[in-house]
């Protein structure tokens, strides 16, 4: 072969040898490419994108009614008819519990209507929140209670004849309404809140707190 054929041979495969080299690159471009457009995972959100609860030791309230028989307010109005009530939960993820009512007369037509209802809130600082919530948006001028749970207080409504305990134990929130149909007498009312004091000390015991598992 003359020294110019061998020429033309080298220079055929030095082309060819830069052409593969392009395809390579290009080839390698390519897959760095398509590559980027896979997602990647991002960072987790703070505190791992959950809420923090902080749980509380009274499991949700059920049939309460089965607890109460109301005889603490016997020495101040007289039982009508039968206990009702019914389970709450329209938010069981954040708090449900149960209600109980039971009629009562003073004699004559009137009658009063003793209304019991507690909740169990998933996070005790959620059951804080509420019960301070409570306390300061809907009761004018409430008085605290002291003895009762972790921090209770009794009340008159502002706009009706209605009077009422309210009390918070850990996650447990419990309150007692009675509501006339026509205002109560001073005395009436002195002893309707002795009713509900002795009623929520008995209550609340029965209704936790929940047993450490061993």
């Amino acid at each position: 072969m003359s020294g110019t054929s061998r020429s033309k041979v080298w220079a055929l495969i030095g082309a060819s040898l830069v052409a593969v080299g392009l395809l390579i690159r290009l080839a390698i471009a390519s897959g760095g490419s398509h590559s980027s457009t896979i997602p990647t995972g991002s960072p987790p959100p703070p505190h791992g994108g959950m809420m923090t609860v902080k749980p509380g030791d009274y499991p949700p309230p059920r049939y309460i009614c089965e607890h109460l028989d109301f005889k603490e307010f016997a020495s101040v109005f007289q039982l009508q008819g039968a206990r009702d009530g019914y389970n709450t939960g329209m938010e069981p993820e954040l708090v449900s519990g149960s209600m109980c009512d039971q009629s009562m007369s003073r004699g004559g037509t009137d009658l009063v209507k003793v209304t019991v209802l507690c909740s169990a809130w998933r996070d005790v600082d959620k059951a804080i929140e509420g019960f301070e919530g409570s306390l300061e948006a809907l009761y004018g001028h409430p008085e605290t209670v002291t003895g009762l749970g972790d921090k209770a207080f009794r009340y008159h409504a502002s706009n009706s004849p209605t009077i009422g305990m309210k009390a918070r134990a850990g996650n447990l929130d419990c309150d007692v309404e009675a509501k006339p149909t026509t205002p109560l007498t001073d005395t009436e009312i002195s002893d309707s809140f002795t009713a509900m004091t002795q009623l929520l000390q008995t209550l609340i015991p029965k209704l936790g707190p929940l047993k450490a598992q061993p």
